[in-house]
């Protein structure tokens, strides 16, 4: 804050105060609150004002001059050549607040004196320096004040440019010999190896009886330094045990053996050079196996090495493989990814792999492996993911089995480039992970493999650019099931541009009593809500999630059945069984009991022929009729009318008799019967010798 704008502001705070208190019905609390409330605006804007700033000033005995009858005094410029009292001292008013952490050295090449202080101000202006020196009981000569063995008063003025205002430091006892400091040295060699670094440093003029040099490793805070090291115009020291092919930044500092340490030189950086590899790789590997071919193929992945076992720029690996039984068929590839597939047979293959660098090959990593055996250890699921618009962030999830994965390899290339391929491991605890060096406008295919000691699980893949995230979008949701109590819907993942960028999908169930919620991945297809209420509405919805909100991608409306069709046919089948047994059980009892207890009597009140044979009125003429059939065919079963042509009385009409015969039986009926139909008898067959006798 500029010093007008807090005049102006402290202005309108009074005005503001003024006009408050002449008013009549103000409360005395209120005004108590309003004079707090200035008091502490009025500190906070005194504290506001003080400024800081680091301040230097070097002098030599050229920069000073004499104060002519003021013998004592030597200054930097005339206008300081002011009155001093019996000792030596400045008769001037001091501010020594305004002056914090003032320190000199004294350097003998140039003859120079130096002070650093930290200057603290009301308001930030532009202000002059100088130096004033006095000596208390010998003459103040400018040649010679600045040598080795001097002992003077020194003080610090400072003079606003704007203000003109004047400000003087406390009075510093000066003593040469103790603030004297070695000139800077410098390095003008370096030699490195593997392990070691030789730094040859040289010191100008003045020569130094110890050194020292500090150094540290590239992305390390902390400095090393070395013991005080016996040195002379031109020295050198070996640094040894040190990491092959690592930056290290190195500096000396020098000493006369008296006052201070010389200020650290330039910083030098210098790589130390290559080694062999010091560490085996880490191997694993997975089957990948077809049913319908011998053939199979064998996913070797191994983890890089690290920096410090590398021991130098790794320039590929040299991966070997043969089969036990046959080791003539051994076969060598040598790659720069760190993931090889190969074909091999169903049986046991010896494989080892190895680093190289410009120096050599590192230890071979050994396994043997039987390629007709696969191994549980499964893919990763629930893979997603999603960007942040500067970079993309996979997520996914494993199941724990017996066997538990202890770390996981990410791996991703863009569609363009899928030579360059760039590795990330993480702990087995971790199911999230930022990628980076990820480009805008490139598509680019994520893996993420499971590991578990040599074993490794197959990959789960997905697609995805800075733009949208995945590559994948919902569609088709759609009913698939619904009973009483349970609904299943299914979806369908499709690879598409997404409109926006989805951080997740989730898939939310709505009811009058209830809701259910989880998250849907490209690896789940449909789900099956459980315990829900019979004769019930229900919505289900396919939200989204984004950075700005959530959004609804489908929804279906349904009802859940009063009932199933299993309970149905639970409850209508022994239903129907019980129905039936009873029917069997009541039409059997019923016929043995009328057989048994009820038999059936032939009323023949209830027959034609018994109510005209039990007619009394009918009588026989006594006349005996045969028919005789030797000569006449007659079928199997055959029927003979005979109607009698007598009257029993005028108004009765004559009652043709009709007799049937066949093979079984022989029946008598009367053609009139009430209803208007005969009635028929069955007879017997009469065999050709037989004939046909009534006797009235």
């Amino acid at each position: 804050m500029s010093l007008a704008a807090e005049v102006v502001s402290g202005f309108f705070l009074l005005k503001s105060l003024h006009l408050v208190l002449q008013d009549e019905k103000m409360s005395c609390r209120r005004s108590v609150c309003i004079l707090i409330c200035v008091f502490c605006f009025c500190s906070a804007l005194g504290d506001a004002k003080h400024t800081f700033s680091i301040q230097e000033l070097t002098v030599s005995p050229k920069d000073l001059k004499d104060c002519g009858e003021q013998n004592k005094l030597c200054v930097k410029l005339d206008d300081d050549c002011l009155s001093t009292s019996s000792d030596g001292a400045l008769q001037v008013p001091r501010t020594p607040e305004n002056f914090l952490n003032t320190s000199c050295h004294y350097l003998i090449q140039e003859e120079s004196l130096t002070c650093r202080w930290i200057q603290t101000n009301h308001i930030r202006s532009q202000t002059t320096n100088s130096f004033i020196l006095s000596q208390a009981k010998d003459f103040c000569y400018p040649t010679t004040i600045l040598k080795i063995y001097s002992t003077f008063n020194l003080t610090i003025k400072t003079k606003n440019v704007m203000s003109l205002k004047e400000q003087f430091s406390d009075v510093y006892l000066v003593s040469i010999q103790d603030i004297i400091q070695a000139p800077r040295p410098l390095i003008t060699f370096v030699n490195v190896t593997d392990s070691s670094i030789n730094v040859t440093w040289a010191i100008r003029k003045e020569p130094v009886t110890k050194c020292k040099i500090r150094y540290k490793c590239l992305n390390t805070e902390s400095w090393t330094e070395t013991a005080d090291l016996p040195s002379s115009v031109e020295s050198q020291f070996v640094i040894k045990g040190l990491q092959a092919f690592s930056e290290y930044h190195l500096r000396v500092s020098c000493s006369h053996g008296f006052g201070r340490w010389s200020d650290w030189s330039d910083e030098t950086r210098v790589k130390t050079s290559e080694s062999l590899p010091s560490a085996a790789l880490s191997l694993s590997y997975y089957v990948n196996s077809d049913e319908n071919s011998r053939i199979r193929q064998l996913v070797l992945l191994w983890k890089a090495l690290d920096v410090r076992d590398a021991r130098g720029l790794i320039r590929g690996y040299e991966v070997s493989y043969k089969p036990i039984r046959q080791p003539s068929l051994k076969k060598t590839i040598n790659t720069t990814h760190i993931k090889v597939i190969v074909p091999v047979r169903s049986e046991e293959y010896e494989v080892s792999v190895c680093a190289f660098n410009s120096v050599g090959c590192s230890a071979h990593r050994r396994i043997t492996l039987d390629t007709s055996h696969t191994h549980d250890v499964p893919a990763v699921k629930s893979l997603w993911v999603y960007s942040d618009d500067f970079s993309l962030w996979v997520s996914w999830e494993h199941e724990f089995t017996a066997l538990n994965v202890s770390e996981f390899a990410i791996e991703w290339s863009a569609m363009t480039d899928r030579e360059h391929r760039r590795w990330e491991r993480v702990p087995g605890s971790t199911f999230t992970v930022r990628l980076p060096g990820i480009e805008a406008k490139q598509t680019y295919i994520i893996s993420v493999f499971p590991i578990y000691e040599s074993l490794c699980g197959p990959p789960a893949s997905i697609s995805a650019d800075l733009q949208h995230g995945a590559l994948l979008d919902l569609v088709r949701f759609r009913l698939l099931y619904v009973s009483s109590s349970s609904v299943a819907v299914q979806w369908t993942w499709q690879e598409a541009e997404p409109s926006i960028s989805v951080l997740q999908y989730r898939l939310v169930l709505n009811g009058p009593l209830e809701t259910q919620t989880l998250t849907v991945f490209p690896n789940k297809q449909q789900h099956l809500f459980l315990q829900l209420h019979p004769n019930t509405r229900y919505s289900i919805h396919v939200q989204g999630e984004t950075t700005a909100g959530n959004f609804s991608k489908a929804s279906l409306d349904i009802s859940t059945l009063l009932l199933d069709y299993d309970e149905m046919l639970r409850f209508a089948v022994p239903v129907l069984l019980l129905l039936l047994v009873f029917g069997i059980f009541s039409i059997l009892t019923r016929t043995m009991c009328r057989e048994y207890f009820f038999p059936f009597i032939a009323n023949p009140r209830y027959s034609l022929i018994g109510r005209w044979l039990l007619d009394p009125h009918l009588q026989g003429t006594g006349s005996i009729y045969t028919l005789k059939l030797d000569h006449v065919f007659l079928p199997e079963k055959s029927i003979i009318q005979l109607e009698h042509r007598s009257s029993l009385s005028d108004h009765e009409d004559v009652i043709p008799l009709k007799i049937c015969a066949s093979a079984e039986y022989t029946a008598v009926e009367n053609t009139l019967t009430p209803s208007g139909l005969p009635e028929y008898v069955d007879s017997p067959s009469l065999p050709e010798s037989s004939g046909y006798v009534q006797t009235g």
